[in-house]
C-alpha cells in the first residue's frame, strides 16, 4: 500500500522536492504547468534541497528558540531569578554572536547535507515509500527502525564529538561552539559549518545502510534538530540515561565530559560521565 502523494511534511524530502518544484519553481518562477521531474538538472535539484534544508532549520530555530530564551533566560521570578540560571556573566552580545554564527552555519550545512537528500531522492538508500502490509513490517517501522536510528547516531555521534576534542581538531574545527560555557538555545547550531556537518553525518548514514520509512526519516531529522535546542537551553528533566540539557551544559562547563547525544551509555563506557546534579547550576544549594 502507497502512502498517497500530498502536501506537507508527510511527502518526506523527495516528495517535497518534487511539490516545490511543481508547484513554486515551475509555476511562479518559470511560468510552467507541465511536471516533468526527470527534466531537472543536477544544479536545480541541489538548490531546491538546499533551500529547503535551509529556510525549514531558520523556521525551527527562529521559532523555537527565542521562546525558550524568553521562558527559560528573560523571564524572572520575585527573587530575580530566571529557569535556566543564566545571567549574562559571558557577555551582553553572547546571544547576538550566537544567532549570527548560527545563521551563517545553517546556509553552510544546509548545502553540505543537501548531497545526501540527492542521493535519497535517486533511490541509493534503503528509504521505502510503502507502508507495510504485515504485522511484522509494522513492528519494524514503530520500534525497530527508530531504536536502531537512536542507538546508531547516539554511537556515532559520541565518538565523532569526542574525536572532535581531540587536539588536532578542536582549535580549527570545534573550539568555537565552546565560546561559551554557559548556552543559550541560540547555542544549539552556532558551530564551525565542518563541525555541525561531522555530528550530523550519522542520522543520513543511517539510510544506507538500514530500511526506514521516508516520513519516518523526516520526521526523526526534524526531532533531532529539536532535540539539539533542547540540549543547550540549560533546563531538564530527570530522566533515567537520557543524555538531556543538564549534561550538555557540564559538557560545556567540564569540556571533557558528556559527549553523548540522547544516552548516557557510551560515556559510562568511555569513562566521560559526569553526573550534572553533582555540579553548578544544578547541585543543590549551588548558585
Amino acid at each position: 500500500m502507497e502512502i498517497p502523494t500530498i502536501v506537507g511534511l508527510g511527502l518526506g524530502f523527495d516528495g517535497t522536492s518534487n511539490w516545490i518544484n511543481k508547484h513554486v519553481v515551475d509555476r511562479y518562477i518559470f511560468g510552467l504547468h507541465q511536471f516533468e521531474p526527470e527534466e531537472y538538472t543536477l544544479i536545480r535539484k541541489f538548490t531546491v534541497l538546499w533551500v529547503f534544508l535551509t529556510v525549514f532549520t531558520f523556521l525551527l530555530y527562529f521559532t523555537l528558540c527565542p521562546l525558550l530564551y524568553y521562558f527559560y533566560y528573560l523571564k524572572r521570578n520575585d527573587k530575580g531569578m530566571n529557569v535556566a540560571a543564566w545571567n549574562r556573566r559571558e557577555g551582553s552580545d553572547q546571544v547576538l554572536n550566537e544567532i549570527k554564527l548560527s545563521s551563517f552555519s545553517i546556509i553552510v550545512m544546509a548545502a553540505m547535507t543537501a548531497p545526501f537528500e540527492l542521493l535519497v531522492e535517486a533511490g541509493y538508500t534503503k528509504i521505502y515509500w510503502d507502508l507495510p502490509s504485515t504485522l511484522s513490517g509494522w513492528f519494524y517501522l514503530t520500534i525497530v527502525a527508530p531504536t536502531l536510528f537512536l542507538l546508531f547516531s547516539d554511537t556515532c555521534v559520541y565518538w565523532i564529538h569526542r574525536a572532535l576534542h581531540h587536539r588536532l581538531l578542536y582549535a580549527p574545527v570545534h573550539k568555537l561552539h565552546h565560546k561559551y560555557k554557559e548556552t543559550t538555545p541560540f547555542s544549539s547550531y552556532a558551530f564551525h559549518p565542518l563541525d555541525g556537518w561531522l555530528q550530523g553525518c550519522p542520522y543520513h548514514v543511517f539510510v544506507f545502510l538500514f530500511p526506514m520509512h521516508h516520513v519516518s526519516y523526516f520526521c526523526a531529522l526534524a526531532i533531532v534538530g529539536l532535540w539539539t535546542i533542547n540540549i543547550h537551553d540549560r533546563t531538564t528533566l530527570k530522566l533515567p540515561f537520557v543524555n538531556g540539557a543538564a549534561h550538555h551544559t557540564i559538557h560545556h562547563t567540564g569540556f571533557n565530559y558528556n559527549y553523548g547525544q540522547y544516552f548516557v551509555f557510551w560515556d559510562f563506557l568511555g569513562r566521560s560521565f559526569r553526573d550534572p546534579y553533582k555540579c553548578a547550576p544544578y547541585k543543590r544549594g549551588s548558585s
